[in-house]
């Protein structure tokens, strides 16, 4: 069988139509609406107020360190404002896009949240402030450096839950590929925002407890974030 053969065999051009279009389809297309384009900040806006709730609620309703109105203001400030530093920067790089992008990017987000748990941990091990004689220590109530610890770490775990099921929610769709990277960004940003609250109202200012309970509480926070993320996604 030659070419010329399939040739003459083919159906001339003039007589090959395609099939009209079906109701159904017909009935897609005119039903057919704009989507609404995701706004960069959305995530962030949504997980933010929610998250902040509780700790807006605790500063509001607690009792303050008793120490806080003979430590340095200018410290109380700088050391608030890394907490609250180290939430944003981990926040925003766990939900918001670059530019230009759709997802978020895991990459910069685990750096983002490596960073900040790297800063908090080193300001309170060089940094950390206590008052002679105003300051308490755990044994002034009756507590172990680990009862104390362990008492403010599941703290900042409580703050941070919200965060990691808000977060949750709203990256449902949205982190196909690293999630335990965004986990751990959102995991480190609750954390932070558990760390600003206890700064104000935790009366030990020992540095091992600071350390210990309030950085750890925060890195226990991203561990959390990393490993619940990804296993809650795939269900």
């Amino acid at each position: 069988m030659t070419d010329k053969d399939l040739d003459d065999r083919a159906l001339p051009p003039a007589r090959v139509e395609a099939p009209p279009p079906s109701r159904d389809l017909l009935k897609a297309v005119e039903g057919m609406k704009p989507v609404r384009t995701r706004t960069r900040f959305g995530a962030l806006a949504v997980v933010a107020l929610a998250g902040l709730i509780a700790p807006s609620a605790v500063l509001a309703r607690h009792v303050y360190r008793p120490d806080l109105g003979a430590l340095p203001v200018g410290w109380v400030i700088a050391a608030a404002a890394l907490w609250a530093g180290a939430f944003a920067l981990a926040l925003t790089a766990a939900l918001v896009p670059r530019r230009g992008d759709v997802l978020p990017a895991p990459g910069r987000a685990s750096r983002a949240g490596g960073a900040a748990l790297v800063g908090l941990l080193a300001f309170t091990a060089l940094a950390t402030v206590q008052v002679p004689g105003v300051s308490l220590h755990p044994a002034d109530a009756h507590l172990t450096l680990l009862q104390s610890c362990v008492h403010c770490a599941s703290f900042v775990l409580e703050i941070a839950l919200p965060f990691l099921l808000v977060g949750l929610f709203a990256l449902r769709r949205l982190v196909p590929m690293g999630r335990a990277r965004v986990g751990l960004a959102l995991g480190a940003a609750g954390g932070a925002a558990g760390g600003l609250v206890i700064h104000f109202i935790c009366p030990f200012a020992g540095t091992a407890h600071v350390v210990l309970g309030h950085a750890g509480g925060a890195v226990l926070a991203a561990a959390a974030g990393a490993a619940l993320l990804p296993t809650l996604l795939r269900r």
